[in-house]
């Protein structure tokens, strides 16, 4: 039996090791500006923003890419983080939207999208009941 989604929210996720499918790129006009681009933009942000779509479960959060974000990028396009290792849910300034961070012993997720705060907090709550089940 399929796990009950509790949300899903359009995103924009931070993704370290994503690369610019350059063959697929150059299908669009003016792809050698577009590639350097995106690569200027990997720099800056430690990764490129990939969009694509949030699921929240009572175990799992999910991020998924989108079929355009797969047409140009390739990498790390799935980010699956059960709720019972997060550490800590935050929220930071973000330019029109804020930016939730998910930080487990493995490292921090980063996603952006409107409406952060009350996603955040959804996270965060669902994440501590996980934790303490997991306790007992």
């Amino acid at each position: 039996m399929a796990e009950q989604i509790l949300k899903t929210k359009l995103v924009n996720f931070l993704v370290a090791d994503a690369q610019v499918n350059r063959r697929n790129v150059s299908a669009f006009d003016n792809a050698s500006s577009l590639s350097a681009l995106m690569e200027v933009f990997k720099k800056v942000s430690g990764g490129l923003w990939v969009g694509g779509k949030l699921v929240v479960t009572q175990s799992v959060i999910r991020l998924s890419a989108n079929a355009m974000n797969r047409f140009v990028q390739h990498g790390t396009l799935d980010i699956e983080v059960p709720l019972a290792l997060i550490r800590k849910v935050s929220v930071e300034h973000g330019y029109i939207t804020k930016i939730v961070c998910v930080e487990t012993d493995a490292g921090t997720v980063k996603f952006r999208c409107f409406g952060a705060k009350d996603i955040a907090r959804q996270i965060e709550g669902l994440s501590r009941s996980q934790t303490s089940i997991a306790a007992l």
